[in-house]
This record gives C-alpha cells, sequence and structure tokens, in this order.
C-alpha cells in the first residue's frame, strides 16, 4: 500500500471513529437550558416543570464528547451537576427524587418533588 493510500485509509478510519463517539443529544420539551462547567466538563441542564404540582423534571446533557464513557462515573458526576439545581429549584426546601436514570450511558434524567419545609 503506497502513502497516499495509507493516508486515506487512516483519514477514513479516524472519520468512522469521530462519527461513531457521536450520539444523540436529549432534550426536555418545554424547559429551560443552561450550560455549566464541572470539573472541567461542560453539560447543558434543562430543567422543565411536570403536570404535577411542585415536581419537575431534569435532564444534564454532557456538551463534551466521550469516547467509551464509564456508565457510573457519568452517573456520579451527572448527580454532582444536578444537586445544585434540584436546591435552587425547590428555593432551599427539602425535595425528594422520584425516579433517576442514565440514558446513552452519559445523559441523565431525574424526576424530583420539592416538599415542603418543616
Amino acid at each position: 500500500m503506497n502513502a497516499r493510500a495509507w493516508r486515506q485509509v487512516t483519514a477514513a478510519a479516524v472519520l468512522v471513529s469521530a462519527l461513531g463517539a457521536c450520539g444523540s443529544k436529549g432534550t426536555l420539551e418545554n424547559s429551560r437550558e443552561e450550560l455549566v462547567r464541572v470539573e472541567g466538563r461542560q453539560y447543558e441542564v434543562r430543567v422543565a416543570k411536570t403536570d404535577v404540582a411542585d415536581t419537575w423534571r431534569i435532564l444534564i446533557v454532557r456538551a463534551t464528547v466521550v469516547i467509551d464513557p464509564d456508565a457510573e462515573l457519568e452517573r456520579m458526576r451527572a448527580q454532582n451537576v444536578a444537586k445544585p439545581f434540584m436546591e435552587r429549584t425547590c428555593k432551599g426546601a427539602p425535595y425528594s427524587q422520584i425516579m433517576d436514570k442514565l440514558q446513552d450511558e452519559v445523559n441523565y434524567y431525574v424526576v424530583f418533588t420539592c416538599r415542603a419545609a418543616a
């Protein structure tokens, strides 16, 4: 294989790898979005109200490319990103998570409710 052919094969392999690292970007209907940087990583945080009183949804989307992500590490990072948003949304009142899940190994989705302060 000559040098030119080798460069073309290498360029094609790099392109395929780059496209493979891209995933679908999560969205959350009727949400407001805020871009934050935590531990040097950029995240898009989307917060939206549900139809249930004092209940909210948050979607944390990793805004930087992740190759071969460690799902458990990504979950812990996203939980750290979500916590201040839940506290701020509930205006310092206690909150409880109804459910949470990791989507596509990097996007973190949580539903939580704000409880009345005792």
